[in-house]
């Protein structure tokens, strides 16, 4: 077993979402990016958003931290597929349910998931 990986109490959903995260990389022309930075932690989750007439078609996340970060990143693009960027918001309960729940020493991971969602449907790429 990968030694990144963590131990069986993290749920199943979370491990899939970790050992196969959905929608990872960059989109090559985004209109919207949004980063955010866990300063206790130093990790950093980037997510770029494609939002045509108001809704976002294509979501890509790239990620520097620990599993759960990985695995919020995950959650956080999947969800934000079909999500009216601006109106429309993904809440850390939201991540929180996807993945199966988080431990309570990772949750900084869905604050900064949520930290990144806010600063893409705010940011444009010009």
């Amino acid at each position: 077993m990968d030694p990144r990986v963590p131990s069986s109490a993290h749920s199943p959903a979370f491990l899939d979402h970790l050992t196969n995260p959905r929608q990872s990389g960059a989109i090559a022309r985004p209109t919207h990016r949004g980063e955010a930075i866990d300063v206790t932690c130093g990790d950093r989750l980037t997510l770029d958003l494609d939002v045509v007439d108001g809704v976002v078609r294509d979501a890509r996340f790239r990620v520097e931290g620990c599993p759960a970060a990985i695995a919020a990143g995950s959650v956080l693009a999947s969800l934000a597929i079909g999500r009216t960027g601006h109106v429309e918001s993904v809440t850390s309960g939201d991540i929180e349910t996807a993945l199966g729940g988080v431990p309570s020493g990772k949750r900084h991971a869905l604050r900064l998931a949520i930290e990144t969602w806010k600063a893409a449907v705010r940011t444009r790429v010009p």
